[in-house]
């Protein structure tokens, strides 16, 4: 009778990391959400959300018309002429002991020139 891939050290010992990944990993139940005026110049802030299992990391990623900005990974964001006439939304990547899930912000309207 052959063995199923349960049944060998190897398969339980994956069995295992699977379960205990699925213990760590951080489950977004509010959004995160930008917040500020879509006006050239004005700052925008990413809140991080909401999550369980307690992330001990965050990493936020800005993005332009739905393609990231280069550098953009802090907290807020200035606009710039760059940004006039697209919408700007982020991207928030929470880590939980080396598990990460993602959670994708709303958009902002058109951002306005100054």
């Amino acid at each position: 009778m052959a063995r199923t891939s349960r049944q060998t050290y190897g398969g339980r010992r994956a069995a295992s990391r699977a379960a205990d990944a699925v213990a760590k990993l951080p489950v977004n139940s509010v959004a995160p959400a930008i917040t500020g005026t879509a006006t050239q110049g004005q700052t925008l802030s990413l809140s991080t959300g909401t999550w369980s299992n307690t992330p001990d990391a965050y990493q936020r990623i800005w993005k332009r018309n739905g393609v990231v900005i280069a550098g953009a990974t802090g907290a807020t964001y200035v606009l710039t002429l760059a940004d006039v006439g697209a919408v700007i939304s982020g991207t928030v990547i929470a880590t939980n002991l080396g598990v990460s899930a993602v959670a994708n912000s709303n958009s902002t309207s058109a951002v306005a020139a100054a």
